[in-house]
């Protein structure tokens, strides 16, 4: 009995929390981005998400925000490069892939 138990009990645990789920396409995280006052600031920054095979997003603006929205909109008040990086998930989300652009905001006053 005692052996029984050592085989169903990983068995159980595979089942439950290494599951089965569906075959999906690896996604592939892309995006572009446009910015309005010529990236200067107050810079409105609109992201377009290019990802495939992906239905949920992660969004950090290199700023410490983040977004979990497909196409984010971010407003940058403060001059720098922000490193902005999108992870795109498969529906199960147990797939996923990112990738990160430069984003370079100047200041007004010159």
């Amino acid at each position: 009995m005692r052996r029984s138990r050592a085989i169903l009990i990983p068995a159980f645990l595979l089942i439950i929390f290494g599951g089965c789920y569906k075959n999906e396409p690896v996604p592939i995280a892309a995006f572009t981005f446009k910015g309005t006052n010529g990236f200067k600031i107050p810079c409105k920054v609109t992201f377009i998400n290019n990802s495939e095979n992906s239905y949920a997003w992660v969004w950090n603006f290199g700023d410490d925000s983040t977004s979990w929205a497909k196409e984010p909109v971010k407003i940058y008040t403060r001059p720098g490069k922000y490193i902005v990086t999108l992870r795109a998930y498969t529906e199960s989300q147990k797939e996923w892939a990112s990738t990160a652009q430069n984003v370079v905001i100047s200041d007004t006053v010159k």
